[in-house]
C-alpha cells in the first residue's frame, strides 16, 4: 500500500501535522526517517522558512515519490512563492497518488480560480464535495467559485455545479447569478427568445408555431434550466419577459406537462407575480388546475396544503410540483401560525415605525432561500481579522448578540452560523417578517436565536445588554436615526461592539431620480408600483433613474418596494457620518466589505493611514467612486 495512504491526514493548510494510520509498510521504505523529515518540513513551513521547507519536501519524495501530502504542502509553498508552474505539477502528483484527497482538490480548486481556469476549479471542488459527501461549507465554496467565474462557460461541470447548490437551502446562491443569466443565454432556444429587443409580439409569433412550442416545451425538462428557473430570481428583462408571455400562451399551458407548469409558477411566487400576466382558462382542475392557477397568483395555503397531502403519491415523482406546494402551502401556513405568536407582544406607537411596520407586513423582506455556511469563527477572532491594525480590547468570548431589525433574519441567522458560542436575540416591527425568519430557524434547525417584536425607536426595558448589536439597512428608515442609535447605545456591553450599515447619498442618486418620478412614493399600491416598474423599464439609459432596473431587488416585489419605494428613506454621507459617531462618542473601527480591493486601494492611496480609519479620506474615495458603497456604509465602532 503506497506511503501517501499511510500518512492520509498530513495536511498543512491549516498548519496542521497528524501522525497517519498505522499500515503495513513495504520494507525497503524507512517509515521512521519519512516521518521525521516529515514533521522537520512541516515546521520549518509553520516558520515561514519556505526555502529549506521546499527542500526537506523533496528529501522526503525522494525516499517515495507517492506520498500525497508531500506533494501538496510543496504546491502550497510554491504557490505562495508564485511558482504556478511548478506549483501546478506539485498539485496534480498529490492527486495522481491519492485521488481521495478532498483536501487537496479544494486548495487546487482554489489554485485554478485565481489563474481564470474556472471550469477545471469546479470540476476540482465538485469532487471535494463528492468526497466529503457535500457538505454546506465545500457547496458554498463552489458556489463562490461559480460567482468567481463569472460568465465563463463552465461546461457539464457547471450545469450539475448549479442544480447541486441552488438545491441547498444551507447555500447562498445569488452570487452565481451572472454566470447563471449566462448559462440561460447559451441555451440555443433560450438565445433566440431572450435577445435584447425582442418584445412580446415576436414572442407570442414563435409561440404560436407548433413546430417552435414542441421544441420549447422541452426546455423546461433541462435540469439546469428548471433549477435555474424554479429557484432563483433571475434579474434579467427579457427572462421577466418570456416568462410573462408564456403564462400567458394557451398554446403553451396546454401541452407542458404538470411539471414545467411548476417550474413556471415557481419563478412567478419568487417574484412574486411583479408582472401582470393574461387569464389563460382552459377548463383544467385538480392538481393541474391549480397549478394554472398558481402562475396568476398564490395558492391559497389551506389549498396547497391540501393538495399535497391528496397527492403524495403523484408527487414522490414531480419534485418541482412538490416544492410549489410547499412553498405555498405548508411554509405559509407555518408562517401565519409564528406570526399570529409574535402579534400584541409589542405596541408600536410611533408613526413612522407604524408605517413602516405596514409596509412589511405585506411585504416582508428579503423572501430569501440559501444561507451561507463557512467562515465560523469566535467575536474576538472575528473582530481581530477584520480590524487587525487598531488596537484591540477584550471582547466576550461566549458574546450575547443583538440584532436590531432583523426583517425576515437572513442576517441575523447568517450571524448565528458566523460567530461561534453566540447567543442571539433578534428583533423587529413586523410580526410576518419574524415569522419568516423564525420559520427558516426551524428548518435549519438554528437554535441559538430568539426572535422578538419590538420598536427600535422604544426597546424594551428589560431588553439587557449585548456584546455585540447589528443594526443593518434599519436606522435610515426611523425618523430619528441618531436618537434610536443613542438608545440601542445603551444596550452595548462594556468592550462591546456594533456594526451599523446606513444608505449613502451618493451611491443612491438613481433612486433619488426615482423618487422624483413619483408624486408621493409612499402612498402607492403593489399595483402602482408594478405599473412603474414597467415605466422605469422603458427609460432611456442614459435617464439618471435607468440604473435602479439592473439590481436585483428590482426584479421582486418586496425587493422593489424596499429598494425603491419606502415609507421612510434617509440618506447619510461620510462627513454627517464622521460628525454622528462624534456625538455619540464612539470610535470608528473600519469598514467591512465583501471583497478586499476597496482595502488594498485605500492602503495604496494612504499609507499613512495604516488602520483605514480616517472617514475625511473615504469620502475622498467614494467621490472617485460612486458606487462604491451600494450595498451601503457597513462599518463597526465601539465605545471611545
Amino acid at each position: 500500500m503506497p506511503v501517501a495512504h499511510r500518512l492520509r491526514n498530513c495536511r498543512l493548510e491549516t498548519g496542521v501535522f497528524l501522525a497517519g494510520r498505522q499500515l503495513m509498510r513495504p520494507p525497503a521504505i524507512n517509515m521512521i526517517k519519512v516521518k521525521q523529515q516529515m514533521g522537520e518540513a512541516v515546521q520549518l513551513q509553520r516558520q515561514g522558512l519556505t526555502d529549506a521547507a521546499a527542500e526537506a519536501y523533496r528529501k522526503v519524495l525522494k525516499i517515495d515519490s507517492s506520498i500525497a501530502p508531500a506533494h501538496y504542502n510543496l504546491a502550497l509553498m510554491l504557490k505562495n512563492q508564485g511558482k504556478s508552474s511548478a506549483a501546478d505539477k506539485a498539485f496534480k502528483a498529490a492527486l495522481k497518488c491519492d485521488p481521495d484527497y478532498a483536501l487537496a482538490y479544494s486548495a487546487y480548486a482554489r489554485f485554478l480560480g485565481e489563474r481564470g481556469r474556472g471550469r477545471e476549479a469546479v470540476q476540482c471542488l465538485s469532487k471535494a464535495a463528492q468526497l466529503q459527501e457535500y457538505p454546506a461549507v465545500t457547496l458554498q465554496e463552489l458556489a463562490d467559485q461559480i460567482e468567481f467565474a463569472g460568465q465563463t462557460d463552465l461546461g457539464n461541470a457547471g450545469d450539475k455545479a448549479l442544480v447541486l447548490c441552488l438545491g441547498r437551502t444551507d447555500v447562498a446562491s445569488d452570487g452565481m447569478i451572472l454566470n447563471i443569466l449566462a448559462r440561460l443565454r447559451r441555451q440555443p432556444i433560450l438565445k433566440k427568445l431572450l435577445m435584447p429587443g425582442i418584445s412580446n409580439s415576436d414572442l407570442d409569433t414563435f409561440l404560436k408555431d407548433e413546430k417552435n412550442l414542441r421544441k420549447f416545451s422541452k426546455v423546461f425538462s433541462e435540469p439546469v434550466i428548471a433549477a435555474c428557473l424554479a429557484q432563483i430570481i433571475l434579474p434579467d428583462p427579457e427572462i421577466e419577459q418570456l416568462v410573462s408571455v408564456c403564462c400567458g400562451s394557451a398554446g403553451l399551458l396546454s401541452i407542458l406537462d404538470d411539471e414545467g407548469l411548476a417550474i413556471l409558477a415557481l419563478q412567478r411566487d419568487l417574484t412574486e407575480y411583479i408582472r401582470d400576466v393574461p387569464l389563460v382558462e382552459l377548463g383544467e382542475e385538480g392538481l393541474r388546475g391549480a397549478l394554472l392557477e398558481a402562475l396568476q397568483a398564490p395558492l391559497e395555503p389551506a389549498k396547497a396544503a391540501i393538495l399535497l397531502q391528496e397527492h403524495q403519491a403523484v408527487l414522490e415523482n414531480r419534485p418541482w410540483t412538490r416544492e410549489l406546494l410547499v412553498r405555498q402551502g405548508i411554509q405559509k401556513q407555518r408562517e401565519q401560525e409564528l406570526a399570529a405568536g409574535f402579534a400584541g407582544t409589542s405596541v408600536v406607537r410611533d408613526k413612522i415605525s407604524q408605517a413602516v411596520q405596514a409596509q412589511y407586513e405585506e411585504s416582508p423582506y428579503p423572501r430569501w432561500r440559501g444561507l451561507r455556511h463557512g467562515g465560523d469563527v469566535t467575536l474576538p477572532a472575528l473582530v481581530k481579522r477584520l480590524f487587525p491594525r487598531i488596537g484591540q480590547k477584550p471582547v466576550a468570548t461566549k458574546p450575547n448578540i443583538l440584532i436590531a431589525g432583523c426583517g425576515t433574519g437572513r442576517h441575523a441567522l447568517r450571524t448565528a452560523i458566523r460567530v461561534q458560542d453566540a447567543n442571539l436575540t433578534a428583533l423587529d416591527l413586523s410580526t410576518m417578517s419574524l415569522a419568516y425568519g423564525a420559520r427558516q430557524a426551524e428548518e435549519m434547525g438554528i437554535e441559538q436565536i430568539t426572535f422578538r417584536q419590538a420598536d427600535i425607536a422604544a426597546l424594551p426595558k428589560d431588553l439587557g445588554q449585548f456584546d455585540l448589536i447589528e443594526c443593518c439597512g434599519v436606522l435610515h428608515h426611523m425618523a430619528d436615526p441618531v436618537g434610536a442609535w443613542a438608545g440601542l447605545l445603551a444596550h452595548l456591553a462594556h468592550n462591546g461592539v456594533m456594526k451599523i450599515a446606513l444608505y449613502s447619498e451618493q451611491a443612491r442618486q438613481d433612486v433619488v431620480a426615482v423618487h422624483e418620478m413619483v408624486a408621493d412614493h409612499k402612498k402607492l399600491t403593489l399595483a402602482d408600483i408594478r405599473g412603474l416598474r414597467q415605466e422605469i423599464q422603458t427609460l432611456e439609459l442614459e435617464h439618471p433613474a435607468s440604473a435602479v432596473s439592473r439590481e436585483l431587488d428590482f426584479y421582486s416585489l418586496s425587493g422593489c418596494r424596499d429598494f425603491l419605494f419606502h415609507q421612510q428613506e434617509q440618506r447619510f454621507d461620510l462627513p454627517s457620518l464622521d460628525n454622528t459617531l462624534s456625538e455619540l462618542e464612539l470610535e470608528f473601527m473600519g469598514f467591512e466589505f465583501v471583497a478586499s480591493q476597496p482595502l488594498i486601494a485605500y492602503a495604496q492611496a494612504y499609507p499613512e493611514d495604516p488602520s483605514a480609519q480616517n472617514l475625511v479620506n473615504w469620502a475622498t474615495v467614494e467621490k472617485d467612486n460612486p458606487d462604491l458603497f451600494r450595498g451601503m456604509y457597513q462599518f463597526w465602532c465601539r465605545r471611545k
